[in-house]
């Protein structure tokens, strides 16, 4: 994965404003904040796009790929909550600080995984 955008797209779901993408439900953005945190977040701008074969196989969705970057709005909520690095960026401590130097922290990002949830409550 990579680390080079500095803030988020139009359409990432961690924004504030409108043009976010809004999940239709609290348990889904729950969902999302987990696999952000522990395994990071691809933005989709640059992932590859799995398909599931059958009702049976895991579900489609996003991943990362070889060139896949970071969700920025991701890293910023994270950066505005985070008293330090987080599994999703392997508990690195060198790109922890790369990351708070590089983001746009006044990008229009939650400050806090609790409020990124309570907008899809």
């Amino acid at each position: 994965m990579r680390f080079d955008l500095k803030t988020p797209c139009k359409n990432c779901p961690f924004r504030t404003d409108e043009t976010a993408i809004r999940f239709q439900c609290e348990e889904r953005a729950r969902e999302i904040e987990e696999q952000a945190y522990r395994r990071g977040f691809p933005c989709h701008l640059s992932a590859d796009y799995f398909e599931a074969e059958d009702e049976y196989s895991e579900e489609s969705g996003y991943v990362f790929g070889k060139t896949t970057q970071h969700c920025a709005g991701a890293i910023i909520m994270y950066l505005k909550s985070s008293l330090g690095p987080w599994p999703g960026i392997d508990n690195d401590e060198d790109l922890h600080e790369k990351l708070e130097a590089q983001m746009d922290m006044m990008a229009p990002v939650f400050d806090s995984e609790g409020e990124f949830i309570e907008a899809s409550a």
